[in-house]
């Protein structure tokens, strides 16, 4: 009798090293239950309690339907609340665990739509400028019949007009400094690349005075 208590007392203390037992799913929620708790969280727009709860439906239950759903709810409830990289990051591991699920060129749209909305003015870094019209066009090329096609023209063509201005601000920037060579690259850059915008400058006539002067004009 000693020796089995003893063998019973050694499982107990080995268990409290190791970090215990595996766990006790009886106090688990069902999925459905869960998931439900954590949209209700989201309707109250209580932004990372929602995120946690749906993040306990990923981890209870990795290989339910719900895990996916409950990622791609979390992105749309990051973006709704205009949190746009913690968004960017959730649509991009959707896109990486289900790249051929039904919502995945959803998620391309509004992966282009979070550099979108953290779009600066003509004068600012335009590197999330650039990673809009990377993935819109990407978005445009892959799901040209999608709903969401017209409107991801629409803002690819506002940020390649946001692209032209900066490049065009550079080029008179340039040209203010007399450097007519830089300034003419630049111009003739500008109307190559952007050939769809509509701008405010008349393009040609820059061109016409930052390469028929000065340096640029000689060679």
């Amino acid at each position: 009798m000693r020796t089995v208590c003893a063998m019973v007392l050694a499982v107990c203390v080995a268990s409290l090293f190791l970090g215990g037992c595996a766990h006790d799913e009886e106090g688990v929620k069902p999925a459905q239950e869960m998931f439900d708790e954590a949209q209700a969280l989201a309707r109250k727009k209580s932004v990372e309690k929602a995120s946690e709860a749906f993040m306990q439906v990923r981890t209870y239950y990795p290989s339910h339907d719900l895990a996916r759903m409950a990622l791609l709810a979390t992105a749309d409830l990051y973006y709704d609340n205009e949190d746009y990289e913690s968004a960017l990051k959730n649509y991009q591991e959707f896109r990486l665990l289900y790249p051929t699920d039904a919502e995945a060129g959803r998620c391309l749209y509004r992966i282009g739509m979070c550099h979108f909305q953290q779009m600066g003015t003509f004068d600012r870094d335009q590197s999330q400028t650039s990673r809009a019209i990377q993935s819109l066009d990407a978005f445009l090329k892959t799901y040209p019949d999608s709903p969401h096609a017209e409107d991801a023209a629409l803002k690819l063509k506002e940020a390649r007009t946001l692209l032209a201005r900066h490049d065009l601000s550079i080029g008179r920037f340039y040209l203010k400094k007399g450097n007519h060579k830089a300034a003419c690259a630049r111009f003739t850059a500008v109307k190559r690349q952007y050939p769809d915008v509509t701008l405010e400058d008349d393009i040609d006539a820059l061109i016409l005075q930052a390469c028929t002067s000065g340096p640029a004009a000689k060679e």
